[in-house]
């Protein structure tokens, strides 16, 4: 996977998008994002200190209905990465990493799919490394930093995660890093009230399946 490495950017995502049709996996990364956006167009603060990375990747004979091993082959790329610098990350299904009740990563996956296949996605991960955290985000957010005590040198963990995204992961794997099986959540589903239930488990499919035996594939859940 080539690297492009730049000083500021409004959004590594758009730069990367430049090379959509290049046919290689490629990845743009930043010391800083002036515009970055997390989920549902939020906007996602980027100083310094932080890895701020989108790329494209692509999948070979990976089927259109199996889409979600995307998520999950990226997911446990960086959940791994960051087990190398003796943190315990786990996965909050789909694709957030926390460390204990704390994020660390967020991450946007889009995917292209013609013929049937998923032929690539481009993907933008922002990684909590050195990088001071607001005090509003001390219960809900963490970073390497603080979980060590120390600075992390951002080469390795960079390099680390472009060596981890190279292959791709086995997505068997998945449910053993998630830290919400088991555990009570409070679900909120699209134009639903939000309500409250334990995880039982994490399917084949990779959806979650909830102990009253509901069945989700898209929702966003929070731990209790």
């Amino acid at each position: 996977m080539k690297i492009i490495e730049l000083e500021v950017t409004e959004s590594t995502n758009d730069e990367v998008r430049k090379f959509w049709d290049l046919g290689e996996d490629i990845a743009v990364v930043a010391r800083r994002q002036t515009g970055g956006r997390g989920s549902k167009g939020r906007s996602f603060a980027s100083p310094e200190g932080g890895i701020y990375i989108s790329f494209i990747k692509h999948y070979y004979g990976l089927k259109a209905e199996k889409a979600y091993e995307v998520t999950e082959d990226i997911s446990l790329s960086v959940a791994l990465t960051l087990r190398a610098f003796g943190v315990k990350a786990e996965i909050k299904w789909p694709n957030d990493i926390y460390v204990g009740k704390k994020k660390i990563c967020g991450m946007l996956t889009q995917n292209e799919i013609k013929n049937g296949y998923v032929e690539k996605t481009l993907c933008g991960v922002g990684i909590n490394v050195n990088n001071d955290l607001p005090p509003e985000l001390d219960d809900i957010a963490t970073s390497l930093k603080k979980e060590l005590g120390k600075e992390v040198d951002l080469k390795s963990v960079l390099f680390t995660l472009v060596y981890n995204l190279e292959k791709i992961q086995d997505v068997k794997l998945y449910p053993s890093f998630s830290c919400v099986i088991g555990k009570k959540a409070k679900v909120f589903e699209p134009g639903k009230e939000a309500y409250e239930e334990t995880v039982e488990e994490i399917l084949p499919d990779g959806r979650l399946k909830l102990k009253d035996g509901k069945i989700l594939s898209v929702a966003e859940i929070k731990l209790i």
